[in-house]
């Protein structure tokens, strides 16, 4: 086993670590889980599609590029920094539902300063590296686009409906001064 393979491990566990070290902040509503599990489900295929086609990819090229997987390791680092980051700064209104706490301020510090979802940003971002690690080529790119975003896309919907309910004109406002997932670019 070589380093960069240890350190792809050790990242993934770090993430998984999220399930335990990211407590839930507020009870949750019945009708409200059985949403979140419903969304929770979509992410999860849609990971294991791209992280498929990464696989499929990785078969298809032979040759895979070392510069792919070392960026595929500093994506999955910079998923990891940002999530955690994001958690700590909004730990006492933090909840993995689409719905968030009634109380919940409109952060605009901190990781919220450029992106309206960081803690999508980073679970994007630690997809698109795994995607990258796995197949060792910027195909695998394309993939994560395609599945991750997508189901993200629908994810972030729902919250910026709810926001937008709760907030009207000022959400709209604070929506146009931050990039909705990856800075500069969506």
């Amino acid at each position: 086993m070589n380093i960069t393979v240890l350190f792809f491990i050790i990242l993934i566990a770090a993430w998984l670590l999220e399930w335990f070290v990211f407590t839930e902040s507020h009870e949750k509503k019945k009708e409200v889980w059985s949403k979140a599990v419903l969304l929770k489900g979509l992410l999860s295929f849609m990971f294991l599609c791209a992280v498929s086609a990464g696989f499929l990819i990785s078969t298809f090229f032979e040759s895979s590029s070392v510069l792919c997987k070392n960026i595929g390791l500093f994506f999955i680092g910079s998923g990891l920094l940002l999530r955690y980051w994001t958690y700590r700064f909004t730990k006492p209104y933090f909840t993995r539902t689409i719905i968030p706490s009634e109380d919940q301020p409109l952060y605009s510090s901190g990781p919220y300063r450029f992106t309206r979802h960081p803690f999508h940003t980073g679970f994007f971002l630690i997809a698109a590296g795994t995607c990258l690690f796995i197949s060792g080529h910027w195909l695998s790119l394309l993939f994560t686009f395609i599945f991750v975003g997508s189901a993200l896309h629908y994810r972030m919907s729902l919250e910026e409906a709810f926001f937008q309910k709760k907030y009207g004109d000022i959400y709209v406002y604070w929506c146009r001064h931050r990039f909705r997932l990856v800075p500069f670019l969506y």
